[in-house]
């Protein structure tokens, strides 16, 4: 049996600040601020269970916390959940490495987008998107060395002039 796997001690716990037997589970509304692409954010997580201490205030964030603010976060800026990432390279029928090769970035980043432990950046997200979205793009970035895409840009009709 794995740590993960045990079943916590009964309750109270004993508080890491104070040292009391008083740490309970207890739900909250959480008002979180995290730090990302170079700006700060705020934003409210309702209903989220963390166990706190009765005599000194202190509160304790389990695994299961930590993932429902990341969720809470990147639901705040829009971005794809892991879920959303894992279920649409599985539906491509591709693993994490061929995806990470398609995409241009490490197989532990689409572990990590997968598992909620890394938040991608927006640039990512949306080409995450267009990937799963759209055939063409998947057929550009699964094709392998591409030396010359992106070097030029290609205007068709109806595309806004560069000086617009």
């Amino acid at each position: 049996m794995t740590k993960s796997e045990r079943t916590p001690e009964p309750f109270p716990w004993l508080c890491p600040n104070c040292g009391q037997a008083e740490v309970w589970p207890t739900i909250i509304t959480y008002q979180a601020k995290m730090n990302y692409e170079g700006r700060s954010y705020e934003f409210e997580v309702p209903d989220l269970e963390v166990f706190e201490c009765r005599k000194c205030g202190e509160q304790l964030f389990n695994i299961e916390a930590d993932h429902k603010i990341s969720g809470a976060f990147r639901g705040e800026l829009g971005l794809l959940q892991p879920e959303q990432v894992r279920a649409g390279r599985k539906a491509l029928g591709l693993s994490q490495k061929e995806l990470a090769a398609h995409l241009g970035v490490a197989e532990e980043s689409i572990s990590r987008w997968e598992t909620g432990a890394l938040i991608q950046s927006r640039v990512v997200d949306r080409q995450i998107r267009l990937y799963f979205q759209l055939p063409a793009v998947r057929t550009l970035l699964g094709a392998g060395d591409m030396p010359n895409f992106g070097t030029a840009v290609q205007f068709s009709a109806g595309d806004p002039s560069p000086t617009s």
